[in-house]
């Protein structure tokens, strides 16, 4: 600190000291310009810098060699300048994803900064080294607004902080979210957006934990580890085979039965497992649903002890429901691997049994859909396509459908089955309801790039699309119709459009003199 008492410093001409005090003022005006996260207050520090520079040289003009402690006071100045252009540096190079987290301290430390700054150009004795009293008003001012300077993370920046603290809370949180949460977390520090930077830039910030363990700090080391567990669940940090190994990992070590729910899981109340646990001010812990119920019909005491309740105040028991959520996800993760045999029975009851669960767990929760995918299960399922019980069929695409929405990877391992959009197709040709559910899978499927180039080619698909794109189902005709729209990039897909009688891509190409990709 600058108002510390003042050590004896090694000896330093004047005009060496403010020459390079200078020059760190000015690398790091120029550094500024580069950092990814909190841009306008180091613009803001930046421009105090800026303003020093000139009384500096004003001082570096007259004869101050033989003013009394003027080295040691320059000295101080020099030492906040050049901790200052660290800040700074700092800010350029390291991870940006780890910046961005850190943007509260970085704001409080850009404050830090410009205060010591302040304090030390306040110490230099400008009125006894024939410096004008208009300058020394100036440099009073400038002295004044850097001490008075406020600085704090850029809303944008806090509102990211407040969704990955509730994506750590809510455990629970879906794919879709770490998805979003990510994308913003890149246009916040100017990261493309295309999985393989992400994924880099990911892959980087993950080291900052083995930083954090060797600087011995553990409490930043468990708060990057929740982080990190938490953007994992995005598609874009890791690859579909990473995500097996660790999924199958964690399946392997959890054994083959489900376990019954602890005593403590369990709402006193309800007598069932609790979703949301609470504790009263009794100390014990009931559903939030149940307690509030239990209150609001005019109850004062405790429904165990039925002694008086100090307050009608509840407190989140985040441990219990965590432990809880662990519980359920280990048995879920269970039942999906040990189901995956009955699709394999030859009794149809028992396969239609599985499929119905199979889409009932999988629309429950984000994460139950990934597990599903990673236990292996869309090669079954495709398979299923070719039974003669359209009832199986149709069970199959919901769940297909159902999987493959908002997710790549399960769209690229539908594709890769052998014959599965023909398969899809071929379902196009059959009863309503299960015409209905296909076009609606396809339509869901061409948002992928692969899929979208492969789905036209498959034949009759266009003819078939065609024919339902004038159906009595509202729905299967948009539906048609949007996937009709999808497939006209192509000039081959248009022709086959304009033989089967749909001229509408034919002639939006005309009027337009627009020529598809394929030209």
């Amino acid at each position: 600190m600058v108002l510390d008492v003042i050590t004896s410093t090694a000896f330093h001409p004047v005009a060496e000291v403010l020459s390079q005090t200078i020059e760190a003022i000015i690398e790091a005006v120029v550094a500024a310009k580069d950092v990814c996260i909190e841009k306008d207050s180091f613009a803001e520090l930046a421009s105090y810098l800026h303003k020093i520079v000139p009384i500096l040289k004003e001082l570096n003009k007259k004869d101050v060699s033989n003013s009394e402690g003027l080295s040691d006071y320059l000295e101080i100045l020099s030492r906040e300048v050049k901790a200052a252009k660290g800040l700074i540096m700092e800010c350029s190079k390291k991870n940006r994803v780890y910046l961005l987290l850190k943007c509260r301290s970085i704001a409080r430390r850009i404050e830090n900064t410009t205060r010591e700054i302040s304090r030390a150009l306040s110490l230099v004795p400008f009125a006894s080294l024939d410096v004008s009293s208009s300058v020394i008003e100036d440099i009073n001012q400038l002295c004044a607004n850097m001490r008075t300077s406020q600085f704090k993370a850029a809303t944008a920046e806090e509102e990211i902080l407040e969704r990955i603290e509730s994506g750590i809370q809510e455990r629970n949180v879906d794919r879709s979210y770490a998805n979003k949460l990510l994308v913003s977390i890149a246009e916040a520090v100017g990261i493309p957006t295309e999985q393989s930077a992400l994924k880099k830039e990911f892959a980087e910030f993950k080291s900052e934990i083995e930083n954090a363990l060797l600087r011995k700090d553990e409490a930043e080391a468990i708060q990057l580890d929740q982080i990190i567990a938490l953007l994992e669940r995005a598609d874009a940090t890791s690859s579909s085979e990473e995500k097996e190994i660790k999924y199958l990992t964690k399946r392997n070590s959890l054994g083959n039965q489900p376990l019954e729910p602890l005593q403590p899981f369990v709402c006193p109340i309800t007598r069932e497992v609790m979703v949301d646990p609470v504790e009263t001010s009794s100390g014990h812990t009931f559903d939030r649903s149940a307690i509030e119920k239990w209150l609001s019909d005019g109850n004062n005491s405790c429904p165990l002890t039925m002694l008086p309740l100090e307050t009608s105040a509840l407190r989140p028991n985040k441990t219990l429901r965590q432990s809880i959520e662990e519980w359920k996800d280990r048995n879920t993760m269970i039942a999906i691997a040990s189901m995956k045999p009955k699709l394999l029975s030859d009794k149809e009851e028992e396969v239609l049994n599985c499929l119905e669960e199979l889409v009932d767990l999988s629309q429950q929760r984000d994460i139950h859909r990934e597990w599903v995918v990673l236990e292996g299960y869309i090669p079954s399922l495709i398979q299923l396509l070719g039974k003669r019980d359209r009832d199986i069929r149709n069970r199959v695409l919901v769940i297909l459908f159902v999987l493959a929405k908002d997710s790549d990877d399960a769209k690229e391992r539908i594709f890769k089955v052998d014959n599965a959009i023909e398969s899809i197709v071929r379902s196009l040709g059959r009863r309503i309801v299960e015409r209905k559910l296909a076009v609606a899978l396809l339509l869901e499927l061409s948002k992928n790039k692969f899929l979208e180039d492969y789905i036209g080619k498959v034949q009759g698909c266009i003819l078939l699309l065609v024919t339902m794109s004038s159906s009595d189902d509202n729905q299967a005709a948009r539906d048609a119709r949007e996937l009709l729209e999808n497939l006209s990039f192509s000039d081959e897909n248009v022709v086959q459009m304009a033989k089967a009688n749909y001229f509408k891509p034919l002639l939006q190409r005309l009027s337009s003199g627009c020529k598809g990709k394929d030209t």
